[in-house]
């Protein structure tokens, strides 16, 4: 047993990942909370409020830490301040190994939402640069499967919001021809690896990926139109206007409805954009490192997260 703190874990794929090491017993987990710990009881896990980011703090309630999971809002931690001072105090903690707040493509992937992103692995390539002072890996699940669900996704404590795709009301973004190679992994397989890969001899690596079921948003809308019956709407963008930040399609996914206009124009387009962009140049088509480590996980398909989705749909009318 070891002890493994999970840091700004309590939602989506954080959260699937607390709940199975929780489940399983075999570690003493302690998820760090900015809010009240009693909004977040999870069975065999310790919740805590940590809002003191200082050097003295950090290192104090890392004494013993064997893994950091860290799941930080790049939003609400400008210049990734305070995931990089959680990491000089792991290395005087002398924690084992640390996984920066990454869980989603390939990394320097051009993207510029996550550019904000690349102080932290600048920090860490330079800590051990002249000798190895913690083991530090990414975990790289493509897409989230569960994003396909919306509105409806297996777990109640995974906000979604429609992705490029929209189940309840038919209808997709695609770039081009919608063929582009992308890897989707539901939230709950991510928790497996993740909770094997503490014990896992092998040295965790920048190169981590998790490969639920390897397709393209063009195979999934037609999974999609099997399931329900419906033909999609789809919108086609082009590559060239998506990097000249245009976003020319009648619908916008967004992350949250009845946003203003100017949220829409400076925050939401720039994010859908560079991620239409980001999968059609292969961002999200991960190689499946962790699967060949660990080849007895079964992952759940495309199909069954559509299914499962369609099905709560139905009943929720």
């Amino acid at each position: 047993m070891v002890r493994v703190t999970i840091v700004g874990g309590a939602g989506r794929v954080g959260r699937s990942i607390v709940e199975e090491l929780g489940k399983q017993g075999k570690h003493e987990v302690i998820l760090w909370t900015r809010r009240d710990p009693s909004e977040h009881q999870i069975p065999g896990v310790k919740t805590i409020q940590v809002t003191d980011y200082s050097h003295s703090n950090l290192v104090k309630l890392l004494q013993g830490t064997h893994t950091v999971l860290a799941f930080f809002n790049p939003m609400s931690d400008p210049g990734s301040r305070n995931q990089i001072a959680l990491i000089d105090a792991a290395v005087a903690a002398r924690v084992t190994r640390f996984a920066p707040s990454e869980w989603a493509g390939k990394v320097r992937s051009g993207i510029k939402m996550y550019d904000m992103k690349e102080p932290v692995l600048d920090h860490l390539e330079k800590l051990n640069r002249e000798k190895k002072v913690i083991e530090w890996g990414i975990f790289q699940p493509g897409l989230l499967m569960d994003y396909l669900a919306h509105p409806c996704p297996p777990s109640k404590h995974f906000d979604t919001f429609p992705l490029l795709f929209d189940l309840e009301n038919a209808r997709a973004v695609v770039v081009e021809d919608g063929t582009a190679p992308v890897v989707f992994t539901a939230s709950t397989d991510v928790a497996k690896v993740v909770a094997r890969a503490i014990d896992h001899p092998e040295p965790w690596t920048l190169d981590g990926g998790i490969v639920g079921e390897r397709t393209s948003y063009k195979e999934v809308i037609e999974t999609a139109e099997r399931i329900t019956g419906r033909e999609f709407t789809v919108y086609r963008l082009n590559p060239d206007d998506l990097e000249r930040g245009e976003f020319k399609s009648p619908w916008i996914p967004s992350y949250a409805p009845n946003l203003p206009p100017e949220t829409m124009r400076d925050v939401v387009v720039p994010f859908i954009s560079g991620w239409a962009l980001g999968i059609y140049k292969g961002v999200a088509d991960v190689d499946p490192v962790w699967n060949k480590r660990l080849p007895d996980i079964r992952y759940e398909t495309v199909d069954e997260m559509l299914r499962g989705a369609w099905e709560r749909l139905q009943a929720r009318k």
